[in-house]
C-alpha cells in the first residue's frame, strides 16, 4: 500500500515537473503600463479638462447661491415674510440643484465615470489584444498580472511588461501612419 502511495506522489511530482518544464509564464503590472503608456496619459488630460469644466459649473452655482445668501442677509431685516420666505426658498433651490449636478457628474453613473469609461475601453481592449499577440509569439501559456494583487513573487527575468509596454507603442504608431 506504501508503494503504491509512493508511487502515486512520484507521478504527480513528475507531472507537475513536466508541466512546468513545458509551459512558459511571465507576469505583466497592467498599473505600470497604464501610467507609461501616451494613450492613458492622453485621456487622463481630456478627463481632467473636462473635469474642470464640471467642477466650475458647480463652483458657479456655488457662488450664485453665496451672492443670494450674502444678498438675503443684507436685506433680511426690511423684507416682509413672504420675501424671506421667497428669498431661502430660492436658496434652497439652488442648493438641491447644485446637489443634483454634483450627483449627476461625480455620482456612482455620473458623467466623470462614463467619460473616464468611454476613454479607457479602447486603451484596455488594445492592451488585451497586445498581451495575447505576445502570449502566442513567445510561446507563453500563462501571462500574469502583479497588479491584481494575485501575484505573491516571481522572478524578475519573467517580467514581461516592458515588452507589453513596447507593443503598446507599437500599436499606437501604427495607427497614427
Amino acid at each position: 500500500m506504501k508503494k503504491i502511495l509512493l508511487i502515486m506522489v512520484l507521478v504527480s511530482l513528475l507531472s507537475v515537473a513536466v508541466f512546468a518544464e513545458t509551459s512558459k509564464m511571465a507576469y505583466i503590472d497592467t498599473d505600470r503600463i497604464m501610467m507609461t503608456s501616451s494613450e492613458t496619459q492622453e485621456a487622463q488630460t481630456i478627463l481632467m479638462n473636462e473635469k474642470q469644466k464640471w467642477e466650475q459649473e458647480i463652483t458657479d452655482i456655488e457662488a450664485e447661491i453665496n451672492a443670494l445668501v450674502a444678498d438675503y442677509e443684507s436685506k433680511k431685516m426690511i423684507l416682509t415674510e413672504s420675501g424671506k420666505q421667497e428669498a431661502e426658498e430660492k436658496i434652497m433651490a439652488l442648493d438641491q440643484q447644485r446637489k443634483t449636478k454634483i450627483e449627476e457628474i461625480f455620482g456612482e453613473n455620473g458623467k466623470f465615470f462614463q467619460k473616464q469609461n468611454e476613454l479607457l475601453e479602447p486603451i484596455l481592449n488594445k492592451l488585451k489584444t497586445v498581451i495575447e499577440k505576445v502570449a502566442v509569439e513567445n510561446n507563453y501559456t500563462v501571462i500574469f498580472d502583479a497588479a491584481a494583487g494575485g501575484l505573491l513573487y516571481a522572478k524578475p527575468s519573467l517580467d514581461i511588461t516592458d515588452m507589453i509596454i513596447d507593443e503598446m507603442d507599437k500599436a499606437v504608431e501604427t495607427e497614427q501612419k
